[in-house]
């Protein structure tokens, strides 16, 4: 799943975040808004609770409509399998538990949710563990109703402008194909699926693709790897290469991407993939991937590379790894003017500095014991449009002998 952003105002600040981070926040001066040690003006310091389920389950996906629109999804757990996935609510006056629409009601897992504009709602699921086509409804003028999927094709990720303006990605299965050279080859392309209210329109890209963003329905970017082409095989001994592919409103095409290859000798399997992007204008886009290998086939191995890919309008190109702990993480989200925030709830400034949210606990009583270990696991987070609120949703683990347990928690921190 893509990372979902805010897209107003982000230039200056994705810019900044992904060519630098300053060391990590432990010291320095008190800023004079927060009191805390080294925390930027403006930016958030802390997650406090909205939210905590009263049984044992999490949080998986979060979708903010509006300032009194707030939805997550989220499943409980019962010996460690799914039970009970349920949507919570927030419109102003707290979270409420509601029932899935009934034509989700049997997934296996809880669905993700897509914001299609301020009263539009997407949520889609599978029909089995293994994946399948996706089940999609849709929260239009107060109620629910099915969206028919697209004919075939397990779901990648979504973009949504509008009701009547999204986009899949899917992986469809397509038959082998012939390479025009008497090959006969399995096809690893992926599909674009765009609803315009009425209807699907799908097309097959070149390559692969994992990922999916965009500033509208005529500016989008998938992105993912390729098996053929310059810098594979032969010399490079390089089993796959980054893609990007970009659709302009009328076709899609494939665009260039710098080539990877480690040193000589180059390790087993070695290729390069992109699993994330985020678009914040039709000339600035950010792209997240790896150059890794087969690890423990060789005694001296280079380390993985960490790519981070800009593209300026013209052409894709490599950024320099920042440095500190906001450094090698994917973004969560991009926030506003303001930062951007990490996996991890590391978070970084405009000014370039980078500080980790404080994180809150259960209280200690009854089922939580004095010795408890607490970890926060966080799934989805957004920015709540019109406010200056960060929404996070999860789950908190209480880690203790003999009755470990874990609690859905909708948090949110104040910029």
């Amino acid at each position: 799943m893509a990372r979902r952003t805010a897209r107003a105002g982000m230039l200056t600040v994705l810019a900044l975040a992904l060519t630098g981070c300053g060391a990590d926040t432990t010291g320095g001066q008190d800023d004079a808004r927060t009191g805390r040690p080294g925390v930027p003006e403006g930016a958030p310091v802390a997650l406090r609770l909205d939210h905590v389920g009263d049984q044992d389950g999490e949080l998986t996906d979060l979708a903010a409509l509006g300032p009194d629109d707030l939805w997550a999804a989220g499943h409980d757990r019962k010996n460690g399998g799914s039970t009970g996935r349920y949507l919570l609510r927030d419109t102003g006056d707290g979270w409420r538990r509601l029932p899935l629409p009934d034509a989700l009601a049997d997934i296996p897992y809880p669905p993700r949710l897509d914001a299609a504009g301020p009263d539009a709602l997407w949520a889609t699921g599978t029909t089995t563990e293994q994946g399948g086509p996706p089940v999609i409804a849709q929260w239009r003028d107060g109620r629910w109703s099915t969206v028919t999927p697209p004919p075939e094709g397990d779901l990648l990720d979504l973009a949504a402008f509008g009701p009547d303006d999204v986009t899949l990605l899917q992986n469809p299965h397509p038959p082998d194909r012939d390479d025009g050279a008497g090959n006969i080859v399995s096809d690893t392309r992926t599909q674009v699926a765009h609803w315009d209210g009425a209807r699907w329109t799908t097309t097959l890209l070149p390559f692969t693709a994992a990922a999916l963003d965009g500033t509208s329905g005529d500016d989008l970017w998938a992105v993912g790897h390729r098996s053929e082409g310059p810098g594979i095989g032969g010399d490079g001994q390089e089993m796959n290469q980054t893609a990007a592919h970009h659709y302009d409103g009328t076709r899609w095409t494939a665009v260039d991407t710098p080539l990877r290859r480690f040193p000589d000798p180059v390790p087993p399997e070695a290729g390069a993939a992109l699993d994330t992007v985020v678009a914040v204008a039709p000339d600035e886009v950010h792209a997240f991937g790896r150059h890794s290998f087969n690890h423990g086939e060789v005694e001296e191995e280079p380390d993985d590379e960490h790519l981070r890919l800009r593209w300026d309008g013209k052409r894709w190109r490599d950024l320099p790894e920042a440095e500190g702990a906001c450094g090698t993480r994917p973004p969560l989200l991009v926030d506003g003017d303001t930062g951007t925030l990490y996996e991890n709830l590391w978070y970084q400034a405009a000014d370039g500095r980078c500080h980790k949210l404080d994180r809150p606990r259960l209280p200690t009583g009854g089922e939580v014991r004095e010795n408890a270990r607490q970890g926060l696991g966080v799934a989805e987070a957004a920015v709540v449009p019109g406010t200056d609120r960060i929404v996070v949703v999860g789950h908190l683990a209480v880690m203790q002998g003999g009755n470990p347990f874990s609690r859905p928690v909708a948090l949110h921190a104040t910029r």
